[in-house]
């Protein structure tokens, strides 16, 4: 017997839409049929959902965002719980976050650590694991410091010190990637994330180790992505930019210019050249950058690439005035002509995919570090909000025709699944997929002010508040049962559950 039938709806997805009846038993879709065909048999004891005038598609996935991620001193305001909620109103039913950026923690240890803090979603849930820098800086500050020490005594007992340094510091990178086959093949968690700024937070990691990460990662058949931007020009600018008294959120594009982004995304390219090694672009925002990656492309470089909806909808102007620091993320926004070529890349297939990097933080934490100085815009945390807004940001490209609706469903639910390796499990409306499905009206305007959003109430603020768009979601389901049901969160669904991925 079906345990749920969805009927009556327009079923689209990637390729073609077709009005179709949905079967679900025990989680997973088991039949598709022309409408008015599903086994009448097996619909006898099945709940019936009506979905006449409504659009269906595949659940979205989200596999780039931010939960409980310590940032400046702080972490943002989302839990697992609440961030489920979030999500389901804006159709996602599975998400992909990240370990820890803590250095010197075994990534072992963090992947553990975040999928126990993760069992408390409402979605479906994996990470990518967090590779930053390979050695803690008191690590590295020892062999420094005997070095000197050698340099000066030539004392053999000083050389020794620097020998247990150097030997201390070789174990604790061997033991790291020593970590990276069980954490793909074991764990299930083939895709990871470096950064390449970020040196003063002990996050970024030298090109050296980027190198060894790359190797090893590909060798256990696993894809790492990519924090690009240049820690050289952002920590000189930055010098600069204080000395001349250019603080103001207007300046911090300036501050990380295009080729803070697109110098480090063509480094890691020729890297992934040379060792013939699958690479991935978090939130790329610069035209220049996407050129590289499509040349790249055409050379037969293993590359896919994202950019993210704040980057499509926005542009620097947002940085000028009391509201700048609302918009402040790294990378930063971009002029127009940037925004173009992000969406010439969505269509032509140079960028795989729109995500949110969602980190959400109110207007009271970006301010803080503030106290009652001037604008600056080395001191407020970076990120914004974007889980729940994502749908109705891109269903707003839909009616500029900027996309079209199966361009959607690919940038959102297909292209995400199939890179992350959870498709055809997740992503697709097809027999033995998950039953993930998100059903919207197509008619009915989706809006983003504040309080057409469901944060928790000390987000203050909304940025996308002028964007809105017909196709507003009335149910999302997950594995077949409803997270959100005609407009209703059900507090009462199970837990989701953690995916193994593997990648082709």
């Amino acid at each position: 017997m079906y345990d749920l039938a969805i009927v009556g709806g327009l079923l689209i997805n990637s390729t073609s839409k077709s009005y179709k009846d949905i079967a679900i038993r025990d989680g997973k879709i088991v039949e598709i049929a022309d409408q008015g065909y599903l086994d009448k048999n097996q619909l006898s004891k099945a709940e019936i959902y009506n979905a006449k005038g409504k659009r269906i598609i595949p659940a979205l996935v989200e596999p780039h965002m931010h939960i409980k991620a310590p940032l400046g001193g702080t972490v943002d305001i989302l839990d697992f719980d609440s961030a489920s909620k979030c999500a389901a109103f804006g159709g996602v039913t599975t998400f992909i976050d990240f370990t820890s950026t803590l250095p010197g923690v075994p990534l072992l240890q963090s992947v553990e650590e975040r999928k126990t803090e993760m069992e408390k979603s409402l979605l479906d849930y994996s990470c990518h694991c967090k590779v930053v820098s390979l050695i803690t800086p008191e690590l590295a500050s020892e062999a420094m410091i005997a070095e000197w020490k050698y340099s000066q005594s030539k004392d053999p007992q000083d050389k020794a010190k620097v020998l247990e340094a150097n030997s201390l510091i070789e174990k604790t990178i061997n033991d790291r990637l020593e970590e990276i086959p069980k954490i793909i093949k074991n764990e299930g968690i083939p895709t990871f994330k470096l950064f390449m700024t970020y040196r003063k937070a002990s996050v970024m990691i030298d090109d050296i180790h980027l190198l060894k990460v790359l190797d090893a990662v590909k060798k256990n058949g696993g894809r790492c992505g990519f924090h690009a931007e240049n820690n050289a020009i952002a920590e000189y600018n930055e010098e600069i930019f204080a000395r001349e008294g250019k603080l103001d959120w207007k300046y911090f594009p300036e501050y990380k210019p295009n080729l803070c982004e697109s110098e480090a995304v063509n480094r890691v390219l020729h890297y992934a050249e040379l060792l013939e090694a699958p690479v991935y672009f978090f939130h790329i925002s610069t035209k220049e950058s996407v050129e590289f990656i499509r040349q790249a492309q055409k050379r037969g470089v293993d590359v896919i690439a994202e950019t993210c909806s704040h980057y499509l909808m926005l542009n620097k102007s947002y940085n000028i005035g009391e509201d700048g620091i609302l918009y402040l993320m790294s990378p930063p926004l971009r002029s127009e002509e940037d925004q173009q070529a992000l969406w010439k890349a969505l269509d032509d297939g140079t960028l795989s995919l729109v995500s949110s990097d969602n980190c959400t933080f109110t207007r009271k934490q970006k301010e803080a570090p503030l106290g009652n100085g001037p604008n600056d815009f080395r001191k407020p945390i970076s990120g914004i909000s974007g889980i729940e807004e994502r749908f109705t940001l891109m269903r707003w490209a839909v009616e500029q025709q900027k996309i079209t609706e199966h361009q959607f469903v690919k940038l959102l639910c297909e292209n995400p699944a199939k890179i992350f390796g959870c498709y055809p499990q997740k992503g697709c409306i097809s027999v033995g997929s998950d039953a993930d499905i998100t059903i919207f009206d197509p008619e009915e305007v989706s809006r983003l002010e504040r309080s057409d959003l469901h944060y928790p109430e000390e987000l203050e603020y909304s940025i996308y508040r002028e964007f809105e768009a017909k196709g507003k979601i009335v149910s999302t389901i997950r594995r077949g049962e409803f997270l959100v049901k005609d407009g209703l969160f059900n507090s009462e669904a199970s837990h989701g559950m953690f995916i193994k991925r593997v990648i082709s």
